[in-house]
């Protein structure tokens, strides 16, 4: 039977740098806007001093975790074929898909957890 394949490609993805090279993003989180080539960077900040080159645009955003911690991440644009207008509204996107992913994450820990406790 012939399998078809869906070649649409999600507005957001992750990148990874796993290969034969290692671990090539040394566990960064870099984050691409798919249909803008936009590449960003978070990071957190709350234990770490981020030194910010002017000519890349950044953004601070709190992230209030499931444990009821207020942590402090910067969201950094690496490159990114939006226009300027368009570049702001990108940057609050991935800030709210961030807080999701991280959301899924805590979520996905606790039922790790729990599921040891069973």
């Amino acid at each position: 039977m012939e399998e078809k394949f869906n070649l649409t490609l999600p507005e957001w993805a992750f990148l990874n740098g796993n290969s034969h090279l290692g671990d090539t993003l040394e566990g960064r989180d870099v984050l691409q806007h798919i249909p803008t080539y936009t590449l960003m960077e978070l990071f957190l900040i709350n234990e770490n001093t981020i030194e910010v080159d002017s000519t890349v645009k950044t953004k601070e955003f709190t992230y209030t975790n499931i444990f009821g911690e207020t942590e402090i991440h910067l969201i950094a644009v690496h490159f990114s074929l939006a226009a300027d207008a368009e570049l702001d509204e990108i940057v609050d996107k991935a800030i709210e898909f961030y807080k999701l992913f991280m959301d899924w994450e805590d979520n996905s820990l606790i039922i790790e957890e729990t599921s040891k406790d069973n």
